[in-house]
């Protein structure tokens, strides 16, 4: 038997036409899911644009360190190789660690200051108010008039005087928030001390860092003391270590001479304190499972009060913490920003507080 093909069916002309059009009946489906798909691309296409644009900004802003300490394995050529490398212009010391083998933190401070020289501002008073605080305890802050007190405000005053200098952080409150034992309390912050720190401050147009836990007694404490001293100013550390956005916007809303550095607020430095305490990470850098990021609320505070934050590097305890911290803040904290308030952020801010030299001066050799 030989195998034939069967004969197509006899189909009428006008049923074959029907029949090829029924066939064809999900183009019109297609083509839209595929003009949906290009649109889709188009509307994604300018904001990551403008994100890798931001990214690329911000690897390269010269950023003003506005809370630093010199540790006691830093050197200050190696901390000019680190701020070469990472385009910091200037580097403002919140106090140097110091020990009897390396130095006192003044003196470590004035050997930075001669290497680098306009690109380091060297910190006074931290280890006045500590040495105090350890002859007299806690009391040094509040009691009436004593000569600790009164000889440690008098050397500040007379550091002070030589510019350029800036106070060193202070700790009002670092009851969790600190490894040294001595400062994990909680004094007023409106107490003799803190108000005889703000006029030594205003007289040189600086502020006082102020390291603050959120406790209520305070904040409402700061908020008196920036209150009685409308023509002095108070850079919250670390934006207050344990604060929420909301917190600090309260405190922002009310008082103009209040501002916050960012530093030990973002991984890898606030890693391990956010896993007792999910308010104190507030940035990261990019990882091997996240993408570096910001959290919502704080992005929106800085870019309400663009003229109020800067970032600090802090007490890194190896180079390679500092090299990721400085990733964290350009790609967790300026990247995140409009291009406008990154600049504020990353220098122009910490520039006007602290009276930097402009940013387009030849750095020193």
């Amino acid at each position: 038997m030989v195998w034939k093909p069967r004969p197509e069916p006899c189909v009428p002309a006008g049923e074959r036409r029907r029949w090829h059009d029924s066939d064809t009946s999900s183009q019109p489906f297609t083509k839209m899911i595929f003009s949906r798909l290009l649109l889709l691309s188009a509307l994604l296409a300018g904001p990551l644009a403008a994100a890798q644009e931001r990214s690329t900004a911000a690897a390269t802003l010269p950023i003003a360190d506005a809370h630093f300490h010199l540790m006691l394995y830093m050197t200050p050529a190696a901390l000019k190789e680190r701020m070469d490398r990472h385009h910091i212009r200037w580097t403002v010391s919140a106090g140097a660690i110091g020990s009897p083998s390396a130095g006192s933190p003044a003196s470590r401070d004035a050997a930075v200051r001669d290497l680098l020289g306009g690109r380091f501002v060297p910190a006074v008073g931290g280890a006045e108010a500590r040495q105090a605080e350890l002859r007299v305890g806690a009391r040094f802050y509040t009691d009436l008039p004593g000569t600790d007190r009164d000889a440690a405000l008098r050397r500040i005053d007379e550091q002070m005087a030589i510019q350029p200098r800036v106070l060193a952080e202070t700790f009002p409150n670092a009851e969790t928030s600190s490894v040294d034992p001595v400062r994990q309390r909680r004094v007023a912050t409106d107490g003799p001390y803190f108000r005889s720190l703000m006029a030594i401050a205003a007289r040189q147009g600086l502020p006082v860092p102020m390291h603050m836990q959120f406790h209520r007694e305070s904040v409402a404490e700061l908020s008196q003391l920036l209150q009685d001293h409308p023509d002095g100013q108070v850079l919250l550390s670390h934006c207050g270590k344990d604060t929420r956005a909301a917190d600090v916007r309260a405190m922002l809303d009310k008082h103009a001479n209040l501002f916050c550095d960012l530093s030990y607020r973002g991984a890898p430095l606030a890693s391990d304190e956010s896993r007792r305490d999910p308010n104190r990470l507030i940035f990261w850098g990019p990882g091997l499972l996240q993408a570096a990021g910001m959290k919502d609320d704080w992005r929106q505070l800085i870019e309400d009060h663009s003229d109020r934050f800067m970032v600090g590097i802090d007490d890194v305890h190896t180079w390679e913490i500092y090299d990721q911290t400085v990733l964290a803040i350009r790609q967790g904290v300026l990247a995140q920003l409009t291009p406008a308030t990154a600049e504020k952020v990353a220098w122009r801010n910490a520039a006007r507080l602290f009276r930097l030299p402009p940013v387009d001066a030849p750095a020193p050799n």
